[in-house]
């Protein structure tokens, strides 16, 4: 049953009658009270989002075993079960496999945007013969669009987890990534580098490498390095129903010093987006930085494909042969569409990281014997910046998966990353019902 607050209100006198006036029912929460309506259904129409929420925003749960916290949404008037995780986190901040088997307040939960549903204003769910109602109710809103959709959390030793579907997937074996339909990408085997990329069904791999290139100084002495001096020294992965985190460790041995620089990266991959957190390490003192690159090469299966940014939004062809484009300022944002998929990225330039910025694109298929990989490049694009200022750096970078050929939809996807959905958590009150009895006030 329903949750409820009775509110008598005695009657005096004789010929006390029970007779219900009204029912009240008042907002229960901050989404309610957002919509002005008793039921609303689900407008947000984002659908690469992911909801991202630290232990820390659902304290009424902190230290609960993780298999009863469950995630619903409503479709129609009905409430479902939606894919959810819950990723553990040590004591550090680092994401580990399994931790303690129980919320903590750096745990995430996490599902995506597009399963949320509607709002309704008293909610309910059968565990075990029993009607509970949510912990908690999730607010989503698109600032872009003032759309709104909703989840509830549940709590109960009494619900299982039914949900089938599994966005993404991780092949321990290849080092690779997998969301069927969509996209799969692979690390090389010893170095930190991808080398892997399919998009759509297909099973062409259309990427050549991630590349890097420094040069610098070392007092007088010329040093340089690329993604192949970067070895993999260690990866551990946390594969859920709507991501995969994997948390690889590179490193760097710095030539002339013996210094060993060791760097780690976390990549969030979900259902059509991939989410990096990539740092750059700029050293000063005796080393001095000269150039730095960072670019993603095509080989040559994705000749045919076109390549877009900011500053070139008609667009170019992929075909090995060079093209003039222009690269300053350096660009926010690529797109590369075919047949099989397109691919979106978009980052940040950090602040403070100065120096001359223009982006690097080369599209040769002429042999190059002091490049690597296929030593051809392929629409290879990304960031270039001559000497860049002292510092350590984050750069946060979106992959955004599409499929089919798609137009210019950069600038759309720029304003996805500057314009993340807002989240709001709020603790689930019953809405309260009051029932009115009739005053009989005899003698007077």
């Amino acid at each position: 049953m329903k949750q409820s607050r009775l509110l008598v209100t005695l009657a005096l006198g004789l010929g006390l009658t029970l007779a219900l006036l009204w029912m009240l029912r008042g907002p229960s929460g901050p989404a309610l009270a957002e919509t002005g309506l008793a039921s609303t259904p689900p407008s947000l129409a984002r659908q690469h989002d992911p909801v991202v929420i630290t232990g820390g925003l659902l304290s009424d749960l902190t230290g609960n075993p993780l298999h009863d916290i469950f995630v619903y949404a409503y479709r129609g008037t009905a409430l479902a079960q939606i894919p959810f995780q819950i990723d553990e986190r040590d004591g550090s901040g680092t994401y580990v496999p399994v931790e303690d088997g129980h919320l903590d307040d750096n745990d995430e939960l996490v599902f995506m945007a597009m399963d949320a549903g509607g709002w309704v204003d008293d909610p309910s769910l059968d565990a075990g013969g029993t009607s509970i109602t949510p912990t908690y109710v999730i607010t989503l809103t698109d600032p872009l669009s003032n759309t709104h959709a909703w989840a509830y959390v549940f709590h109960s030793g009494d619900i299982t987890y039914s949900v089938t579907a599994d966005y993404v997937s991780y092949d321990d074996g290849n080092d690779r990534v997998i969301s069927p339909g969509r996209y799969s990408f692979g690390f090389n085997t010893t170095h930190a580098f991808r080398n892997y990329l399919t998009l759509g069904d297909s099973s062409l791999n259309l990427l050549d490498r991630d590349k890097v290139r420094v040069a610098g100084m070392i007092t007088i002495f010329p040093v340089s390095a690329d993604e192949e001096d970067v070895a993999k020294r260690g990866v551990h992965v946390i594969d859920g129903p709507v991501r995969v985190t994997r948390v690889s460790t590179g490193a760097l041995e710095v030539e002339m010093t013996g210094t060993l620089v060791t760097s780690t990266a976390t990549l969030f991959a979900y259902r059509s987006l991939a989410v990096q957190l990539a740092p750059i390490e700029i050293p000063g003192g005796l080393v001095q930085i000269i150039y730095h690159r960072t670019s993603m090469d095509w080989n040559e299966r994705a000749v045919g494909m076109v390549y877009y940014d900011a500053n070139n939004p008609a667009g170019v062809t992929v075909d090995g042969i060079t093209d003039t484009i222009i690269t300053t300022p350096p660009t926010r944002w690529t797109q590369v569409t075919g047949v099989t998929g397109t691919v979106v990225n978009v980052s940040q330039i950090p602040a403070g990281l100065g120096g001359t910025q223009s982006t690097y694109y080369k599209d040769d298929a002429d042999f190059d014997a002091g490049d690597t990989g296929d030593h051809r490049s392929y629409g290879d694009a990304g960031l270039q910046v001559d000497n860049p200022n002292a510092g350590a750096y984050t750069v946060l970078g979106h992959t955004y998966f599409l499929t089919g050929v798609t137009p210019n939809v950069g600038s759309t996807y720029v304003n996805y990353y500057d314009s993340p959905i807002h989240v709001s958590v709020a603790t689930f009150t019953p809405p309260r019902r009051y029932v009115y009895l009739p005053l009989v006030a005899k003698g007077y």
